[in-house]
């Protein structure tokens, strides 16, 4: 086994550094979430009653995707409570060059 060095340490942390400054935040709706679950819809059914695309919903669900004022109203609506409750954001760290990284609002 080879010793690791002092300068290889000090880099290895310079790196580790840099990593972690390359995190984005994003939102998500832990609300939405609990509230999905709660009431035992499923994703599909969900999707299909609000008019969109399971996968799409899949990505509002998980922050991905930030969803317009009337898709949150619709959502709402479906799941039979408040807007303003369901889309409560939490926001949390993802690495840069995660696939996760970008979030976009629609309608």
């Amino acid at each position: 086994m080879t010793p690791i060095t002092k300068a290889q340490l000090e880099t290895e942390d310079v790196n580790h550094s840099a990593n972690r400054g390359a995190e984005k935040e994003r939102c998500i709706y832990p609300n939405l979430k609990l509230r999905v679950y709660t009431t035992g819809m499923r994703q599909n059914r969900l999707a299909k009653l609000v008019g969109i695309d399971e996968a799409y919903l899949s990505r509002i669900i998980n922050g991905v995707r930030v969803p317009g004022k009337q898709m949150r109203l619709q959502i709402a609506q479906v799941l039979g409570c408040d807007a303003e409750w369901l889309f409560e954001q939490a926001r949390v760290q993802v690495p840069a060059n995660s696939a996760l990284e970008n979030t976009t609002e629609v309608g």
